[in-house]
């Protein structure tokens, strides 16, 4: 018995002591579809996107294509759209860099619907993506240089 009760010990003890791992499902989401409807009025406001109504949804690997970050459905007529990005527990990424990468994917997703106006030629479709991926990095960069500068000037203030 009391080897038993060693035993038990020295096997169970370490499952008891061991940290558990940050990205198990009991914690706190890494972003929220809260914090990502943000980044979308936020870009919508800037993109000039304001009549239009659009949707997000933070959906898992299986509900996009493979290989794709994100997506987006959009209906000119009705100007409405549904935006989707991956959840958090499908990224390969380090848990620090996965909410810059989904605020990417949401401005790579409205700048979509910023062109939809324009004529769709799917033989295209790999240079729409190269246009749409250069604005969201230019978009993107902007704001991050505007963001250092007011940290960097006195009292933090943005202009």
């Amino acid at each position: 018995m009391r080897f038993a009760s060693i035993l038990l010990l020295v096997v169970c003890l370490p499952l008891i002591s061991a940290p558990r791992p940050a990205t198990s499902d009991y914690r706190r989401p890494i972003i929220t579809e809260e914090q990502v409807n943000d980044w979308v009025r936020v870009w919508q406001h800037r993109l000039k996107l304001g009549q239009w109504t659009i949707r997000t949804r933070v959906v898992r690997a299986y509900e996009l294509k493979p290989d794709t970050l994100g997506n987006c459905t959009w209906d000119n007529i009705n100007r409405s759209a549904t935006i989707q990005v991956l959840d958090p527990l499908d990224y390969d990424l380090p848990a620090v860099k996965i909410p810059s990468d989904i605020e990417y994917t949401v401005v790579h997703e409205l700048v979509h619907i910023q062109l939809s106006v324009l004529p769709r030629d799917p033989r295209l479709q790999d240079v729409e993506e190269d246009v749409v991926n250069r604005i969201t990095d230019a978009l993107l960069n902007l704001d991050r240089h505007r963001s250092r500068a007011a940290i960097d000037r006195p009292g933090g203030a943005r202009p």
